[in-house]
């Protein structure tokens, strides 16, 4: 199975399920049928050096709207998608030629006629910014209502909710007294996780509580809101909009921790000795009460020194937190975890969608505390459901190739470095990030080192998380927007409350297919996001043409250079063309080499450059530099 990726010129590629797999094109003949981001069965057929697919079974169409511009004449309409797809339109009209529009379909096309549809929605001649999330989900297939039979089912899950809250089941534990927070962003609306941290004073043993939302008790196997979730697979976050995998009234009110509301939780508890090493760990259904809403930049304040940033009752909960977290960190450098300090673009918007600020997102102290809990949450729940047989889905990170290392030796020697990966084991990568961290170059060798990674997806195999450097791992700690996590909560409760949640995923030959189909639900989701992230970089940058700015080199190929502005967190290029004087790639060394004479111009490189041209549908940032290069 795998899902199609549309092409303007009319072929396609499958992008397979199984991550493992390669990408394989499909013909204009075979593409005629189908719609960008259909999920389809295939077979592969070799000819020659080229692998093709053939179609078998279209499983499920992606796309009920679809966004493009109006062309045709008096007796016939259609549309033309951006994927280059033609589509009849049912009520077309003469002054919409050349217009933008979104259309539902009527009838998905074949490989002798063309789809139907009929319009929806009138966005007129030019895609203004805010239009970007529509041509984003037109783009990928992503569907953002949710059927009525589905939110049908919310009404009597809250009243279920308040019985449960008022009379508990037996095993549940009422924790609604213990001093439980939330920190997550600004923005934040869906709370997964909370926190609460204690240390006894006489033998410095610290125990840490990861209270997680409860959706297992909501979302039932094979309930309509179950079947949705698991079409979804994943929340979509685009820069200040989300499209949630479960319907808001869950998501953001009945599942989610909101402060000084009682709650259902699903706890690990891990008990720690005063050197960081893990003594017990303990999982069971739970109520709590968390006592303040914290942001990462409250928490950020606070550890900085404002006393004031944070209510008082979370002080000593947090300087705990902080101590149990420096024991951890220094775990975590010992096995050698690939920590890639690289910078995120976001944005502030306008009411337009219009970008009028973009800033690296920073990465505090407060954010790698939370990050390194729900590690050690995840890692002790894989633990759990490994050695008691629990089938489940677990997260897997496996070793990069060999000729990956190679590539990367041959960069550093490049980029000056005098350093060599002879082993592949997290521990190798992660001495070549520190070592390199902050030196000319780095930012393009850490790149070239994430890029390197295999891509994690989601198994019944534990194979463990070669990033982490961990033998066990999953995804435990997000269910309200991720379905493995879901699963990983039901298999815990089959465990822990010793019997057998009837959930029809839980055998191998689904768990297989369900990890393949999250995996690659995953993988569409992160392609949404940076296309979208693209567009609002383009937007933002297009304000600024002919304006001065200080970048730096981020990658050099022979027909140009790619310039990062660190202010932004942006990427644009320079044409080789536009540099003064005439330049030629050195590809062993991978620098531009000014003919006449020995100059270059190199990776971390600083280059004063400013904007030339920017073309938003391409998703190209121009760059023309001011000054004559060294």
């Amino acid at each position: 199975m795998g899902r199609v990726q549309k092409n303007q010129r009319g072929f396609a590629f499958v992008i397979p399920h199984d991550n493992t797999l390669p990408d394989t094109y499909v013909s204009p003949r075979e593409a005629r049928a189908l719609m960008n981001g259909d999920i389809v069965e295939y077979q592969v057929e070799q000819l020659g050096k080229r692998s093709s697919a053939l179609i078998v079974k279209i499983l499920e169409r992606a796309c009920k709207k679809v966004l493009g511009k109006v062309q045709g004449s008096q007796r016939q309409f259609f549309m033309e998608t951006s994927e280059g797809d033609l589509i009849t339109l049912e009520n077309g009209e003469k002054n919409l030629v050349g217009s933008w529009v979104i259309a539902t379909l009527k009838h998905y096309p074949s490989d002798r006629e063309m789809g139907v549809a009929t319009i929806t929605d009138k966005l007129g001649q030019t895609l203004t910014p805010k239009f970007d999330h529509l041509i984003t989900i037109s783009r990928f297939g992503i569907e953002e209502s949710f059927p009525s039979a589905a939110l049908n089912e919310i009404a009597d899950l809250r009243q279920a909710a308040l019985l449960e809250i008022q009379k508990p089941s037996p095993q549940r534990k009422d924790l609604r007294k213990l001093p439980f927070v939330t920190i997550d962003g600004e923005d934040a609306k869906d709370f997964d996780d909370a926190i609460c941290i204690s240390e006894k004073q006489e033998t410095g043993e610290i125990q840490l509580l990861v209270a997680i939302a409860d959706v297992s008790y909501f979302v039932r196997p094979g309930s309509k809101l179950d079947e949705e979730a698991k079409r979804r697979s994943t929340s979509i976050y685009f820069p200040g909009y989300c499209i949630p995998m479960l319907p808001e009234d869950l998501s953001n009110d009945l599942c989610s921790l909101n402060p000084q509301t009682d709650k259902l939780v699903l706890v690990a508890e891990i008990n720690f000795n005063r050197k960081g090493d893990i003594q017990s760990t303990h999982f069971y259904e739970g109520i709590i009460k968390t006592i303040a809403r914290l942001t990462y930049t409250k928490v950020h304040h606070w550890f900085s020194g404002n006393l004031e940033a944070v209510p008082s009752e979370c002080h000593r909960p947090l300087e705990s937190a902080k101590k149990l977290f420096n024991l951890l960190l220094a775990q975590r450098k010992e096995r050698g975890v690939l920590d890639f300090q690289l910078p995120e673009c976001r944005f502030e918007l306008d009411k337009e969608g219009h970008p009028i600020k973009a800033f690296p997102f920073p990465s505090w102290e407060a954010h790698r505390l939370i990050e390194e809990f729900m590690v050690m949450a995840n890692s002790v729940v894989a633990k759990a459901l490994k050695e008691n047989g629990c089938p489940s889905l677990y997260r897997v990170h496996e070793a990069p190739v060999i000729e990956s290392i190679e590539e990367l030796n041959q960069l550093m020697k490049s980029l000056g470095f005098s350093l060599m990966i002879k082993e592949v084991s997290p521990l190798a990568f992660s001495k070549v990030l520190l070592k390199t961290s902050g030196q000319k170059g780095a930012h393009t060798l850490h790149k070239a080192i994430l890029r390197a990674q295999k891509q994690a997806r989601y198994e019944p195999d534990p194979k463990g998380h070669f990033g982490l450097s961990l033998t066990d791992y999953t995804h435990f700690t997000s269910p309200i927007r991720r379905y493995p996590d879901l699963i990983v909560h039901r298999s815990l409760k089959s465990f822990i409350l010793r019997h057998q949640i009837a959930d029809k995923n839980n055998n191998s030959e689904a768990l297989v297919k369900l990890g393949e189909l999250t995996s690659e639900r995953e993988r569409r989701a992160m392609e949404a996001e940076r296309f979208i992230t693209r567009r609002k970089q383009c937007w933002f940058m297009a304000d600024k043409l002919g304006e001065p700015l200080k970048g730096t080199v981020s990658g050099v190929i022979a027909k140009g250079l790619f310039i990062e502005l660190s202010d932004y967190a942006i990427e644009g290029f320079v044409p080789i063309e536009s540099l003064h004087g005439y330049y030629e790639f050195d590809e062993r060394r991978g620098c531009l080499r000014r003919r006449p004479g020995h100059s270059t111009i190199s990776i971390g490189d600083p280059m004063e450059i400013q904007v030339a041209d920017v073309n938003v549908e391409e998703n190209e940032i121009t760059f023309f530099p001011l000054l004559e290069n060294p």
